[in-house]
């Protein structure tokens, strides 16, 4: 103080001390107690200021620490994927009101709170201190794709989020239209709805064509089953082709797809009908066939077929000439000739043979085979018939009557045989006709004795009928077989040669040998119990001598 006095009192110029006055020291004092109070407000200013600094610097150093650093954000127990990337989205089949689990964890001194957006249902409240590291969201899970986000904030406002990639699909995926075939005798031929056909096995295809799951997980594979009569669903691979085996029956294929998840889409149904047996045959209706038929020939047979049924359109009639009857085909060198068929309700399938003259056709075959086809396409070929073009003319007798059945040998009586030739058809040729005897008890090395053989005359049958009388008388006695033949010497081709002859029974009394000829009689009852009379007083006779 005394310094600064001092310095007032006098100022130093040029080394010269020079006196002041008054009023030049009051001003000096004035102006050296500003300078002093200056410098301490300059003082407590400054080291305001460096208190200042000095918190900004430290408020600067704490918000330039780093964001929370998130270590896991996971959901739980996918069924597929594991959702770090939309590529390996995590799916889920649940129920809407089933569960997911979400946890996370993240690294930081003063982490706030953390919460997640975007999941499937309600949105859950965020994780504060003390955390719990999870959300379960239970309830309200509709079906889609989520992309969940995980927000970790710290005490600074400092944020880290992560996403996950999930979907939700507990709806199976829709079929494409499936493709069926068969291999039809080497021609792989489609099936369409509700066809037979005649297989063991088919073919199917085309079931991932227009295959969709609607936004889900996509399908994996394809099954199948076999109704009514199926063992259950069968897998088919992701491909949407198979052979599958197939029964008799009328038939219904279900396919589904299935998605990566299991679930198991609506089916689509196909039906079908397989019948693999051949068509039944019932056999012919032939009418006879002669040399002299003129009108046209109906031909028919039956046939039936469970399952499918007849092929009307598909079922024919052949026929051709055969020269020996046997064989499989015509051997006359025009081979098979297809007729027009009709049908009725009850698959009788008929046919006209026209256009032949028959007459030309003596001794001759014909030869008739059918095929029968079923709706599935099965094929019956029959065995090949033969049926014989006879003679048109047959004779024959229609009446043999004797006047007497017993005659008493060497008294001169003689039998009178009555007979009647007879033809079905007019015709101008001659022929024979023979009366023949043989003992009734001979052996078969006795021959027939020819009593007799009369030359029918030309032009004879043109009235259809010949008459004539036998007459023969017997030389010794015991019962003799009587034999008329007509046609004896095979002169007349004829349609039936099995009625050309008739027996007729006789007796003598006694006597030795055959002479005769007499007119005939009808032996009336009476006449036979004398005749039975005398023949056992013959005997009685006999035995008593």
């Amino acid at each position: 103080m005394h310094q600064l006095n001092a310095s007032i009192e006098a100022v130093v110029c040029s080394g010269v001390f020079v006196p002041m006055s008054k009023c030049a020291r009051m001003l000096v004092l004035f102006l050296g107690m500003f300078l002093v109070i200056n410098s301490q407000i300059n003082f407590i200013s400054s080291q305001e200021f460096f208190d200042l600094d000095d918190k900004n610097n430290q408020k600067m150093s704490t918000s330039s620490r780093s964001t929370p650093v998130i270590t896991d954000f996971s959901i739980s127990s996918p069924q597929l994927g594991d959702g770090i990337s939309p590529s390996t989205r995590a799916w889920f089949s649940v129920d809407e009101t089933e569960s997911l689990l979400f946890e996370w964890s993240a690294t930081d001194d003063n982490i706030d709170f953390a919460s997640l957006s975007n999941a499937p249902g309600d949105t859950p409240s965020p994780d504060v201190s003390p955390f719990n590291y999870e959300w379960e969201i239970t309830g309200g899970l509709d079906e889609g794709i989520f992309n969940p986000i995980l927000t970790v904030q710290d005490l600074d406002s400092n944020v880290a989020t992560s996403t996950l990639y999930i979907g939700v699909d507990r709806t199976g995926p829709t079929v494409g239209s499936p493709s069926l075939s068969y291999d039809n005798d080497g021609v792989f031929t489609t099936i369409s709805s509700n066809d037979w056909i005649s297989t063991n096995e088919i073919n199917v295809s085309n079931l991932n064509v227009g295959v969709t799951d609607n936004g889900g997980v996509g399908a994996d594979s394809y099954e199948y089953q076999i109704l009514p009569n199926g063992n259950g669903w069968q897998s088919i691979s992701s491909s949407g082709s198979s052979t599958i085996s197939v029964s008799s029956g009328e038939l219904t294929l279900q396919f589904r797809a299935v998605d990566l998840l299991g679930n198991k889409g609506l089916s689509v149904n196909f039906s079908f009908n397989v019948d693999n047996l051949n068509p039944n045959f019932h056999g012919w209706e032939i009418p006879e066939i002669t040399t002299s038929t003129v009108q046209n020939i109906e031909i028919s047979f039956m046939t039936s077929d469970v399952d499918s049924g007849i092929d009307s359109t598909n079922t024919i009639i052949e026929y051709g000439f055969d020269l020996d009857g046997s064989g499989d085909s015509p051997d006359d060198g025009n081979g098979w000739t297809t007729l027009a068929t009709t049908t009725d309700e009850s698959d009788k399938f008929s046919a006209i043979i026209s256009g032949i003259i028959w007459e030309l056709k003596e001794n001759q075959y014909v030869i008739l085979r059918a095929t029968i086809t079923d709706n599935a396409g099965n094929q019956k070929v029959t065995d090949p018939m033969f049926v014989t073009i006879l003679p048109g003319i047959d004779i024959s007798w229609d009446l043999t009557q004797l006047d007497r059945l017993i005659i008493r040998t060497g008294s001169g009586q003689v039998f009178t045989l009555s007979s009647t030739i007879i033809s079905n058809e007019p015709f101008m040729d001659p022929f024979d006709a023979t009366l023949q005897i043989a003992p009734a008890d001979r052996d078969s090395t006795v021959e027939w004795t020819t009593i007799s053989t009369e030359t029918i005359p030309l032009g004879s049958m043109t009235d259809l009928e010949h008459g004539i009388d036998w007459t023969f008388s017997l030389t010794s006695g015991g019962q003799w077989d009587v034999r008329v033949l007509v046609d004896s010497g095979d002169q007349i081709d004829e349609r039936d040669e099995g009625n050309n002859d008739r027996y007729l029974i006789v007796s003598g009394a006694d006597g030795d040998q055959v002479v005769g000829i007499v007119s005939g009689f009808t032996p009336s009852l009476f006449s036979l119990m004398i005749v039975g009379l005398l023949i056992s007083g013959i005997i009685n006779r006999k035995y008593k001598n």
